[in-house]
């Protein structure tokens, strides 16, 4: 009975239509706060929560009841209202009951406003009602502080098991000062000293945030699952991680670490916009063909004073699993930008997996030199690159979505060069790049743009819908890039492409001075093809030849994969449930 009423109440109050309130906090509150909650203080008394996913992300949170009225009889309440991500507190919600049906009948019940409520979520472990009744309801005020209830059965607490936020937020901690918004707190300057970031606040960047010093003062940046970061408001706000320093930015799944715009989940008179902010930067002290030997002098293109460069392959600036950075990118001036993701660098010692680039002013993720590797990167429209590498980066990545779409400035899924100013640095651009799919659009520049001597390894693949005009879905450039892949009868060379999938209105082009044809370099290898990979989404549909066209790779790293494109099948929908709107 209690299940029948409320889901008449839920279906009633989402046809009234309530409408949420604006306020910014670090708890995102999601289907792990569903379940029952008991008054601490009184007995017999709680309410029923549900956190219900819409389709454009917003969420409606709904709150039911079973009390007295001042008579003595029962009576049931409930609410509900739209809520923004990263909203934790609402007032003046209205709160109902509805009248004139019966249990076995089929007349439409009849809403009653008694008054209305305040809801505030504080953490995993509590969550503050308040009703303030109506004259007419003959209902006294009443607030209540609930916590999870236990199971009559097991005895064991009813909170979601994927519930991270443990704490409430207090005070900001030393070394960070109070923000404009609730529960967040702000950094800025150098971090010399080892912290953690806790998800029960909103952590503010101010300006250049510096991890540590260059291979001094060396610190290690800890982020709690679920943690919110944003900018404050200027377009250069970003973090930077100095060699020898460490983020360890491990999410989860059901609880990814964002970095955002600070009107970015929240009711604002202003839209999330890409470039609100800078971006993620982590550099280490891996080779770099732009600064080979000691004292390996790299700079930052963004910012001269930051050094980056080393021998040291596996090198190690932490690790970034499960982590989005929306609205990034900021463009200092042409050629000098950070991107949504920056590795300088870095060695393979550090770890990246499930990072999402979202409408970022930049490239998605850009390398400079090093040796790191990834698994389950997603750029999703791009204000640049999805991919870009240069400075002898020979990493390894495996699994990569790109979706382009319009009108954002989004330009190549690869840009791949092995230096701009010596195509022939050593040591050599030869990243090993599998089971990707990029989808593009009108406005999207190249699919794969290989330029300036690149060597690389890509296989598995599929580009399509590169249909820009003067755009294709492969383009060589410069005669060093040519001379890397060997000739199309002899590809002894560095710069291979096999078992991948290309369809766009034009599939190749190149300069007038090239050689040999970017054709004529795809066709003499493996298992390449220009047929319809037949996706349905991003996913190949059950007749694609996509899903036998790929390759087993001889390498540890790679997982086995012998299929082209980042997903096996229908059921293969990794980017699920840690990204942020990738459109399906």
């Amino acid at each position: 009975m209690i299940k029948t009423l409320k889901q008449a109440a839920l279906a009633a109050c989402v046809a009234a239509g309530f409408v949420a309130a604006p306020l910014h906090a670090a708890v995102v509150v999601n289907d792990a706060f569903s379940g029952n909650w008991k008054d601490a203080d009184r007995p017999n008394r709680g309410w029923d929560i549900e956190v219900l996913q819409r389709p454009n992300g917003d969420k409606i949170l709904f709150l039911y009841s079973a009390t007295y009225d001042a008579q003595g009889k029962p009576l049931w309440v409930t609410t509900n209202f739209d809520i923004k991500e990263f909203e934790f507190q609402w007032t003046g919600k209205p709160l109902v009951t509805f009248e004139n049906g019966s249990f076995a009948g089929s007349e439409t019940p009849v809403r009653r406003d008694i008054g209305t409520v305040d809801v505030r979520v504080d953490s995993c472990g509590e969550i503050n009602v308040s009703v303030t009744p109506n004259a007419a309801s003959g209902l006294q005020p009443v607030t209540q502080r609930l916590v999870p209830l236990q199971s009559l059965v097991s005895g064991a607490e009813q909170k979601g098991p994927k519930c991270v936020y443990e704490t409430k937020f207090t005070s900001c901690p030393t070394g960070s000062v109070a923000g404009a918004l609730p529960r967040s707190c702000v950094l800025s300057g150098a971090i010399t000293r080892d912290i953690t970031l806790t998800n029960d606040t909103t952590w503010v960047l101010d300006g250049l945030v510096r991890v540590g010093g260059d291979n001094t003062n060396s610190a290690v940046l800890t982020i709690q699952p679920g943690t919110i970061l944003t900018g404050n408001g200027a377009t250069s706000d970003y973090l930077y991680i100095q060699p020898g320093s460490k983020i360890i930015a491990d999410g989860k799944a059901y609880a990814p670490i964002v970095f955002t715009s600070p009107d970015d989940g929240i009711t604002s008179d202003r839209s999330p916009a890409p470039k609100d902010w800078g971006g993620v930067v982590l550099s280490g002290n891996a080779p770099n063909n732009k600064c080979p030997t000691a004292p390996f002098d790299c700079r930052s293109e963004f910012d001269p004073n930051l050094r980056y460069g080393g021998n040291n392959a596996h090198d190690s600036s932490g690790v970034m699993r499960y982590v989005q950075v929306r609205y990034g990118g900021y463009v200092f001036a042409e050629g000098r930008e950070v991107n949504s993701f920056t590795f300088q660098s870095v060695g393979d010692g550090t770890v990246l997996e499930y990072l999402q680039a979202y409408r970022g002013g930049d490239d998605g993720f850009e390398w400079f030199g090093g040796t790191a590797n990834a698994r389950y990167l997603v750029v999703t429209e791009g204000g640049d690159d999805s991919f870009d590498w240069d400075e002898g980066w020979s990493g390894k990545v495996q699994f990569a979505l790109s979706q382009a779409s319009s009108g954002l400035g989004e330009d190549n899924g690869f840009e791949s060069s092995n230096q701009n100013q010596n195509h022939d640095a050593s040591p050599r651009a030869t990243p090993t790049f599998a089971n990707f799919t990029f989808l593009g659009s009108a406005t999207a520049g190249d699919g794969i743009h290989l330029k300036e001597g690149t060597g690389g390894r890509l296989v598995n693949g599929i580009v399509s819908g590169f249909d820009r005009s003067g755009k294709a879905c492969l383009a060589m450039f410069n005669a060093s890039t040519f001379t890397a892949a060997g000739t199309p009868t002899a590809l002894t060379g560095v710069l291979t492409l096999d078992h991948t999938f290309l369809n766009c209105a034009t599939t190749y082009r190149a300069d007038a001075a090239a050689p040999w044809t970017p054709q004529a370099f795809f066709t003499a290898q493996a298992s390449n093809s220009t047929a319809s990979a037949q996706l349905d989404g991003f996913l190949p549909s059950a007749t694609s030849p996509v899903r036998t066209g790929g390759r087993l790779i001889q390498d540890a790293f790679f997982a086995p994969a012998p299929y082209a494109g980042a997903f096996a099948g229908a059921h293969d929908d990794w980017t699920q449930p840690w990204t942020h709107a990738v459109p399906r």
